[in-house]
């Protein structure tokens, strides 16, 4: 159980979930905790209409609110907007690109999201960091089906 009561699976999002696709983007940020004005990060790693990836060394926690003011991607205009890191990342895996965290937008104007969205649109989203498991409910259903359709057209037939 994290601050205010949340768990951590209250804040993290899968990709599943997202509404928005991430871009790989690096932009000039400045993400400071609201806690003491702490200044946590200032490059971005990715960023969607929803949130971002900073890359940071600082120390925060899942769940601790944000300010945020970050720079249009290839724009010279800089937007702010209020969010909670909803993902500590360590730094640890392979495909960790550097340590820092993700951060969910709970405040933004509607203004500003849609001129960041209107800035992503063309940029390409990250590459995958993990490779895609196997869908072994698609492997089984694909061998499956032609011997039920093979059986249902001769009843009492061995298969």
């Amino acid at each position: 159980m994290l601050e205010f009561g949340w768990t951590e699976n209250d804040l993290i999002a899968s990709a599943a979930q997202r509404t928005s696709l991430r871009r790989s983007v690096r932009t000039s940020c400045q993400v400071v905790a609201e806690d003491g004005f702490r200044l946590l990060g200032e490059e971005t790693l990715d960023v969607s209409g929803e949130g971002l990836l900073l890359r940071s060394t600082a120390t925060a926690r899942i769940g601790e609110t944000v300010l945020i003011s970050l720079r249009i991607p290839h724009g010279q205009s800089w937007i702010d907007a209020e969010g909670t890191i909803t993902r500590v990342v360590r730094g640890l895996r392979v495909s960790d690109l550097a340590r820092g965290f993700g951060v969910r937008f709970h405040r933004i104007s509607g203004f500003d999201r849609a001129l960041l969205q209107g800035a992503l649109e063309t940029l390409p989203p990250p590459s995958p960091a993990r490779r895609v498991r196997p869908d072994y409910a698609a492997t089984v259903a694909n061998i499956m089906f032609p011997v039920l359709d093979r059986m249902s057209e001769h009843p009492g037939a061995q298969v």
